[in-house]
């Protein structure tokens, strides 16, 4: 199938930090390929995957959102020090959220300024969840008739909404046409958002115009929580600690996976899924969620860039870069 039958959608995962592993790898995609939004439909993305999806459909090239976290990681995760982890996680778990949203608000409008969703080049999906009602709460473009809520929508206020991870962020206030509500990271039911493309197409085929689809998932890295055999089974929340909401989006993202191969015998469409890079146990100990050390920046960026090594000229992924004439762009 050539690349101008499909509609081409990007989703990229959460993770916190270990967005910059995603960011590097689109950063060698668009130094081939040229900038990122000409050739996607829709650019999904969920937590820092939402941050780096409304980064890229608003036309900010990827590098300045590898830079992004290079250069804001240690600010907007400040405890690199392994007793001021261990001090703030206790702190998240019985008193505050382990961090201030500050930093990451500052770097979020030095990025985004003042660009509204109707702004973006590329149309965009990023979930959220709404906890004053309880349920699911996806931001969208406005590009067919029927979707009016979120044009005027600033960017930075669902950069903050998508990311907001219970425990490690505050709750975010939004005003909606139903008045003032709370919500929080949209990784607690997508942190892996492709469904939720593969639907937004199959919803509106009629309106988009495409014959199918063409999604390139791009997973962020996994630490690879594997809890050992323990006669502790009944387990309190502070027994679990951070290691629960790794497990969770790690293994949520990987179920969304094999959902798309077992949907595609039904649906149709072209899917490729960019993985987590292998990584030693040495190398898992530099990677978390919030962990903005030095050594584990270097460790994202370079595995980032030997999974785009590995894939960059995979045929599978030239037909997501293809120009109307059917040559790839370089």
């Amino acid at each position: 199938m050539s690349s101008t039958d499909c509609y081409k959608i990007l989703s990229i995962d959460g993770g916190g930090i270990k967005g910059l592993y995603s960011a590097t790898i689109l950063e060698q995609f668009e130094n081939k390929f040229g900038p990122i939004h000409q050739h996607f439909n829709l650019i999904c993305g969920t937590s820092t995957g939402g941050i780096i999806a409304l980064a890229l459909a608003a036309g900010i090239p990827a590098a300045d959102i590898v830079k992004f976290y290079t250069e804001k990681g240690t600010k907007i995760f400040p405890h690199t020090k392994s007793w001021k982890r261990k001090l703030h996680e206790w702190k998240s778990i019985a008193f505050l959220s382990k961090y201030k949203n500050d930093q990451l608000k500052n770097a979020l409008q030095e990025v985004f300024q003042n660009k509204k969703v109707k702004d973006c080049i590329s149309d965009v999906l990023i979930p959220s969840v709404n906890i004053t009602t309880g349920k699911p709460y996806i931001f969208k473009s406005d590009y067919i008739p029927k979707y009016t809520r979120d044009s005027e929508r600033s960017l930075v206020e669902i950069a903050l909404a998508t990311s907001a991870a219970p425990t490690y962020f505050p709750i975010v206030d939004l005003m909606t046409n139903e008045g003032l509500h709370q919500f929080v990271d949209g990784g607690l039911f997508a942190n892996n958002p492709s469904l939720y493309g593969i639907q937004e197409f199959l919803a509106n085929k009629e309106e988009i115009g495409y014959k199918d689809y063409c999604l390139l998932s791009i997973s962020s890295l996994h630490e690879g929580t594997a809890i050992p055999v323990s006669k502790k089974v009944r387990r309190p929340f502070i027994g679990w600690k951070e290691q629960l909401i790794s497990l969770m989006i790690d293994s949520q993202s990987i179920a969304t996976h094999f959902h798309i191969q077992y949907l595609r015998e039904f649906a149709g469409g072209e899917y490729i899924r960019i993985p987590s890079a292998e990584m030693t146990g040495n190398e898992r100990a530099l990677i978390a969620l919030d962990l903005a050390h030095k050594a584990s920046i270097q460790l994202m960026m370079e595995k980032g860039r030997q999974m785009a090594e590995k894939w960059i000229n995979d045929d599978n992924i030239s037909l997501f870069f293809e120009d109307k004439s059917g040559e790839v762009s370089a």
